[in-house]
């Protein structure tokens, strides 16, 4: 591997909630998955677990995460908050912030399509994926699972955003160690920020790089879409989105299929 991830490295500088243990392979099936297998034997909040290559990995509505070995930073966190489920809908925006926050450092500069892809010019950069469980109607742990292109732009048929990579945008080179490191201190600070209740923090961090904010945007919603003018995001993570009659759908949950060309 030409850009090897020294997973004792990364750990050794971590700091905050997701202070480690990291750990690094190869190839494996899917970082989520096993994170959770973790979480479920006990695991402490903090872990990672990354890799070269993901014979499994996926996005969100069952998508596949395409990548060559090595080109990409494959890695998920398992996160154990104290908020209750009812506060769930801001942690992706938090770690979408954290992500991007991470990116800054390195010369990436990012906007965050609501609500877990991070882009740049328009082109996908990195894509979250969380998932959680509950215990006895309660929240017992999360699982943060980002997927970053570092080394070059993934071939994917029929994008719904053109890909890109941090080789093709940072100001500066950087090894996917270099990445790696600055994205989990953006993540642990945002994370620490969202348990703590400092929701109004997070949504203004996200509005400073709200991509869709004023286009108009079609939102797939279960079996319906929803069209309008995006309006921001509300305190508790939902999509505003004004329709054509002035009303406003706030959506919780959805994924934002097409924003207008005319308006970038």
């Amino acid at each position: 591997m030409s850009d090897p991830v020294d997973a004792r490295a990364v750990a050794a500088g971590l700091t905050g909630p997701i202070a480690g243990p990291v750990v690094w392979a190869s190839a494996v099936g899917s970082t989520n998955d096993l994170v959770a297998m973790r979480a479920r034997g006990g695991a402490a909040q903090g872990l990672v677990i990354g890799a070269d290559f993901q014979t499994s990995g996926r996005g969100r509505r069952g998508r596949v995460w395409a990548a060559d070995p090595g080109d990409s930073l494959l890695f998920s966190v398992l996160l154990r908050p104290r908020r209750s489920g009812r506060d769930i809908g801001l942690l992706p925006i938090a770690v979408a912030v954290g992500v991007a926050d991470g990116l800054a450092p390195i010369g990436v500069d990012t906007r965050l399509v609501w609500p877990n892809d991070i882009t740049v010019d328009g082109r996908k950069l990195a894509g979250i994926l969380c998932e959680l469980a509950s215990l006895s109607g309660e929240l017992a742990w999360a699982v943060a699972g980002v997927g970053i292109n570092v080394a070059r732009s993934p071939e994917v048929a029929a994008p719904r955003w053109r890909p890109t990579s941090v080789a093709e945008v940072a100001t500066a080179p950087c090894s996917r160690q270099m990445v790696l490191e600055s994205v989990l201190s953006g993540l642990s600070d945002w994370y620490a920020r969202w348990d703590a209740g400092d929701d109004s923090a997070i949504v203004a961090a996200f509005a400073a790089r709200d991509a869709l904010v004023g286009r108009t945007v079609r939102v797939a919603v279960g079996d319906r879409e929803v069209t309008g003018v995006a309006d921001g995001i509300g305190v508790d993570g939902v999509l505003r989105v004004r329709r054509p009659d002035g009303s406003v759908s706030e959506l919780g949950s959805g994924e934002v299929t097409e924003v207008d060309s005319a308006d970038e």
